[in-house]
């Protein structure tokens, strides 16, 4: 584990995210107890009716979005690390990383303000929106609503197994240090295998992406529909390969460096107007779909 902790110590960081948005849904008891009774349910808890105390409001989806975008983007240039949501992140990425997160925030900041100034005015509209359900003791005091969001983010290094200290004697202490060890062992094969499955996942959608059809009515060649992603996240792909491929694995080294050949000087516009382009592309991905066991991303 030493090695491993060395190597990983030294080009990752530890990133955790939390975030926290007002949700706006209320359990109405009455509306709950009618539908019960009304279709002659046994079970009281059958059926529950919730309200949204902002319908009709966008505002409140827009920054769920912003938070759903930040989320998103840790997953796409992070490795899982724990099961309390903390991510592996490669210092190569750090700066650029961290400047996006900084524009998440103030981007959510920004959106909360305009909606806690606004919050008063809008509870008022609720009423006719809500007709006989509106209640107002439904809704935080307005002095109150601002602590129901929140978004932050915290870097930490990754812990070795030298940062072990407790004085449990020197047997339990070794035996502790060992689970730990071990702890850090599999959460490292987790996250490359979570790589390699993420890599052998994008593989196979530029396989299926890059098939040159010929349309039925004209019989000319056309490629099908893809965005820029296909190839900027194959890219994105290889660099946290590079950053966090700690265990030297052969398959994940060679896969990047054939896709990356394959796909030098290439944009998404070049794959879809040229159709040999296309084809060679594909050749290779097919080649290493063949060549490499990836497994898929667990559902």
């Amino acid at each position: 584990m030493e090695m491993h902790d060395i190597t990983l110590g030294s080009c990752a960081l530890i990133v955790e995210f939390n975030a926290s948005v007002w949700t706006a849904r209320k359990l109405d008891r009455k509306v709950t107890d009618e539908a019960i009774t009304s279709n002659g349910a046994k079970a009281q808890d059958s059926v529950r009716a919730n309200k949204n105390l902002m319908a009709s409001r966008t505002e409140l989806a827009e920054i769920q979005q912003l938070v759903t975008k930040a989320r998103n983007y840790i997953y796409d240039n992070t490795l899982p690390w724990s099961n309390s949501g903390q991510q592996l992140l490669p210092t190569s990425k750090f700066i650029a990383f961290d400047k996006r997160m900084a524009a998440f925030k103030e981007e959510f900041d920004t959106a909360v303000e305009k909606f806690v100034a606004l919050y008063p005015t809008l509870i008022t509209a609720q009423a006719m929106a809500l007709g006989s359900m509106f209640n107002r003791a439904d809704y935080p005091p307005a002095n109150d609503i601002a602590r129901r969001f929140a978004i932050n983010y915290d870097y930490f290094p990754v812990p070795t197994s030298g940062d072990f200290r407790v004085d449990v004697g020197n047997q339990a202490s070794a035996e502790l240090k060992a689970r730990l060890e071990g702890v850090a062992n599999a959460r490292i094969d987790a996250a490359l295998g979570d790589l390699k499955a993420r890599l052998g996942d994008h593989l196979r959608r530029m396989s299926e992406r890059l098939v040159t059809d010929i349309d039925p009515v004209s019989g000319e060649p056309k490629h099908r529909k893809f965005t820029s992603t296909l190839v900027t996240s194959a890219y994105d792909l290889c660099d946290l390969v590079r950053g966090l491929n700690v265990t030297n694995d052969p398959d994940l080294a060679r896969a990047c460096k054939v896709l990356e050949n394959a796909l030098a000087g290439t944009t998404a516009e070049t794959l879809r107007t040229d159709a040999i382009k296309r084809a060679d592309v594909k050749k290779e991905v097919d080649s290493l779909l063949g060549a490499f066991a990836f497994e898929p991303l667990a559902a």
